[in-house]
């Protein structure tokens, strides 16, 4: 089977490798486990100055960071596409040249830069977008692969029309969650008989639904809400919409029954939500950053077991059982019905719940998702389109 053998893998990644690692890097290091030497490759570095580098990473050496940046302006994506994309089949050959041996496979959850992958002259070559398609040149990226992967039906449902086939593999659960959800801690409620609900993430995103949570906090006193992730990025910008996400923060940082964490690491993180009696998530839609199809928080959020207060994700719209989602998909209603959650925990948070939460948690690391790929892609090893 080809991801699992010997093989060398370019996966092309929007974020760098020192970001905070989400399903790319985790694929990578999955990867990198079976055997396969992997070149990650960084969205363009402009202290480069058109130079490339490639690195080995110290902790995962079976991984490289392929670091570059193109010899002409990237402001012609937005303004000459087509002699764009003419000089980016120029920069995959200088990629190449400085990897200096062939890939096995060309694994791209990047839409914006690259629009031919069979241009990278791998014998299996995987489109694998998590975020929402704003364009159609970011559909049109799957006419040169040989699979579309992604993490919910509504994503895919853009690739209908095309030859291309198109799998649904769910979002990965990493390490540290897998290991608390396979020996969980945490009994919920703080030392003195408080109930917890927990919420992760970057507060200063777009889809963050912040009146809901707002609601949330000034509707429950005596419940202790804990908010881990980025919470002040570029709040000192004067923008309308910066002042609003500045008025959110400070409203939170005001209350007695509020803890802003501030961002923790996937260790860290993985055993503090364990603590928590109930999760919450609530995102409107934002054409870039969520059409509420799926959010990798929620596996995060199961591995505790605990209960979820949810906005309508329609990937999970058939486990009601897993979490707590209004049926019209109405945010409005997600303060009543996280009051109704907390009244009930009990029979909510009841262990064989837990269990199942857990359970289907760990049906989704990226060691199983990794299998799962595989095993589909496997016939069109060999022949491709290329």
């Amino acid at each position: 089977m080809l991801l699992l053998e010997n093989s060398t893998v370019l996966l092309i990644s929007p974020q760098p490798w020192d970001h905070i690692h989400l399903s790319k890097h985790h694929y990578a290091i999955e990867l990198s486990h079976r055997g396969n030497a992997v070149f990650f490759l960084d969205p363009p570095v402009a202290a480069l100055a058109g130079g490339i580098d490639i690195a080995r990473v110290s902790e995962h050496p079976g991984i490289s960071v392929v670091r570059y940046q193109p010899r002409f302006p990237l402001v012609l994506r937005f303004h000459a596409r087509r002699m764009f994309d003419l000089l980016m089949l120029r920069e995959i050959g200088r990629i190449l040249s400085a990897i200096g041996k062939p890939l096995d496979v060309l694994w791209s959850f990047e839409f914006n830069l690259f629009s031919d992958l069979r241009a990278f002259r791998a014998p299996l070559t995987l489109f694998h977008p998590v975020d929402p398609l704003s364009s159609p040149r970011h559909v049109s990226v799957a006419r040169s692969a040989d699979a579309v992967l992604s993490v919910s039906n509504r994503i895919l449902s853009n690739f209908v029309n095309l030859d291309t086939p198109s799998f649904f593999i769910n979002h990965g659960l990493s390490k540290p969650f897998e290991e608390m959800a396979r020996s969980p801690s945490g009994t919920g409620g703080s030392a003195d008989g408080a109930v917890r609900v927990g919420y992760a993430g970057n507060l200063t995103r777009p889809p963050v639904n912040r009146d809901v949570i707002r609601q949330m906090v000034s509707d429950n006193p005596l419940v202790e809400f804990n908010f881990w992730g980025p919470f002040d990025a570029l709040l000192e910008q004067a923008t309308a919409v910066v002042s609003e996400v500045a008025a959110f923060i400070g409203f939170l940082a005001s209350r007695p029954n509020v803890r802003l964490h501030g961002p923790v690491s996937a260790a860290v993180l993985a055993v503090e939500l364990q603590q928590m009696d109930c999760m919450v998530l609530s995102y409107t839609i934002d054409p870039h950053e969520s059409d509420r199809s799926n959010s990798h928080k929620i596996l995060e959020y199961l591995s505790t077991g605990k209960v979820v207060v949810s906005s309508l994700i329609s990937t999970y719209a058939g486990h009601r059982e897993l979490l707590r989602m209004p049926d019209d998909g109405d945010d409005a209603v997600l303060p009543a019905l996280l009051r109704d959650t907390l009244d009930r925990l009990d029979e909510f948070n009841a262990p064989n719940l837990q269990n199942a939460r857990r359970q289907f948690a760990l049906d989704n690391t990226y060691t199983r998702q990794l299998d799962r790929i595989d095993a589909l892609v496997a016939p069109l090893a060999g022949y491709g389109r290329h």
